[in-house]
C-alpha cells in the first residue's frame, strides 16, 4: 500500500471504534435522570402538553361512566440540529510527520481520543442548557407557553402557576418548596403535591456542600456518571460541572414521578467518524457528524428553581 493511501485505510478503520466510545459516552448520560434523553428515528417530533383529565365522577347504581377527554394544551415541535468537526491530515504531515505506519495509527488516536472527547463534552454541554437557561434563555429553550424554564406560567387554559424564587438554597428554601410541592394544582384545579426527588445544583458549589449536609450525610459513595455524581438521601443530590460558574448560586428542584422530566433530548444520530476524502489539495479528510435535537416537551410544573445571583 503506498503511503499517501495508508491514512485513508487507517481512517476507515477507526470508523467502528470511534462509533463504539462514542456511543458507549453517550450512553452514560442518557440515564441520568434529570434529562429524558431517547434516541429516535423521527426528524420534526410533535408534542402536545397535556392539562388534565375530564371524566371521573362519582356514578350512580346503573350509570354509565362517562368517557375520559384530555385536556390538551400547547403544541410543541421540536427537529434535529447538525453538529460536527472533522479530522484533517495535510500531505505535508503525510510526508513529514507521519512517515510511518505506527506514527500514521498514533496520530490518528489521538485525533480520534480528542474528537470523541471534545464531541462528547459539547453534547451533554447542549444538554445542559435546560439549566443553565432556566431563567433566562439565550437559545430560544423556553416552555410551551413560550417563558422561561422556571418563571410565571400560564396554561393554555388561562390558569397560572410560578415555579421561580431567589431563595438562597438552604432549608428555609427547601422548606417553601415543599408547601408549594404540597399544594399545587393542575390547570383544571384538581390537587396533584408533588415530591422533590432531585437537587441539580452546580459541582464544588457552596450550594452542593449544603445539600450534601442536609440530605445525603450519610451517602459515602455517590452513583457516578462520568463526572456527575448523585448523592442519594432524602433528596438525591445531582452534582454537576457542567453548571456555569455564573450560575453556581442557582438551583433546581425535579420530580419525575408524577411526570417524566420536561427536558427532552432526541438523538436522532450520535456523533459519526464519516468516509475519509481526499481533497483536491492532496489532504485527507474525515468529518465527524451527529444530529440531535432538545426541547421542554410539557409545562415544567414538576420543576422548582431559585435564582441567586452570583
Amino acid at each position: 500500500m503506498s503511503s499517501n493511501q495508508y491514512p485513508i485505510h487507517a481512517l476507515k478503520g477507526l470508523k467502528k471504534s470511534f462509533d463504539n466510545a462514542a456511543q458507549a459516552k453517550t450512553e452514560v448520560y442518557m440515564a441520568l435522570p434529570i434529562f429524558n434523553m431517547q434516541t429516535t428515528t423521527e426528524w420534526d417530533e410533535i408534542y402536545t402538553s397535556t392539562e388534565g383529565l375530564t371524566g371521573m365522577k362519582e356514578l350512580s347504581e346503573s350509570e354509565t361512566p362517562s368517557v375520559s377527554q384530555e385536556q390538551e394544551g400547547y403544541k410543541v415541535v421540536i427537529s434535529p440540529k447538525r453538529y460536527g468537526n472533522a479530522i484533517v491530515i495535510t500531505e505535508e504531515d503525510q510526508r513529514r510527520k507521519l512517515d510511518s505506519t505506527v506514527k500514521i495509527d498514533e496520530f490518528l488516536m489521538r485525533q480520534q481520543d480528542d474528537l470523541i472527547k471534545d464531541g462528547i463534552n459539547f453534547f451533554i454541554e447542549d444538554c445542559h442548557k435546560f439549566v443553565n437557561e432556566a431563567f433566562d434563555s439565550t437559545s430560544a429553550l423556553l416552555s410551551p407557553d413560550g417563558v422561561e424554564i422556571c418563571g410565571d406560567h400560564t396554561w393554555k387554559s388561562g390558569e397560572t402557576f410560578t415555579n421561580k424564587t431567589t431563595d438562597t438554597f438552604g432549608e428555609a428554601a427547601i422548606d417553601t418548596a415543599n408547601e408549594v410541592a404540597g399544594s399545587f394544582t393542575t390547570a383544571d384545579g384538581k390537587l396533584r403535591p408533588l415530591n422533590w426527588q432531585y437537587a441539580v445544583l452546580k459541582k464544588g458549589s457552596a450550594n452542593a456542600r449544603e445539600a450534601k449536609r442536609l440530605f445525603a450525610l450519610d451517602a459515602i459513595r455517590p452513583t457516578t456518571y462520568n463526572d456527575i455524581n448523585i448523592y442519594e438521601g432524602e433528596l438525591n443530590v445531582v452534582e454537576t460541572p457542567y453548571i456555569l460558574p455564573a450560575n453556581k448560586n442557582n438551583w433546581l428542584l425535579m420530580d419525575t414521578t408524577v411526570e417524566e422530566s420536561p427536558f427532552y433530548v432526541g438523538i436522532n444520530e450520535m456523533l459519526s467518524l464519516r468516509a475519509p476524502i481526499r481533497a483536491e489539495n492532496e489532504s485527507v479528510r474525515s468529518n465527524v457528524t451527529g444530529f440531535w435535537k432538545s426541547g421542554v416537551i410539557n409545562m415544567p410544573y414538576n420543576v422548582y428553581g431559585g435564582e441567586v445571583a452570583a
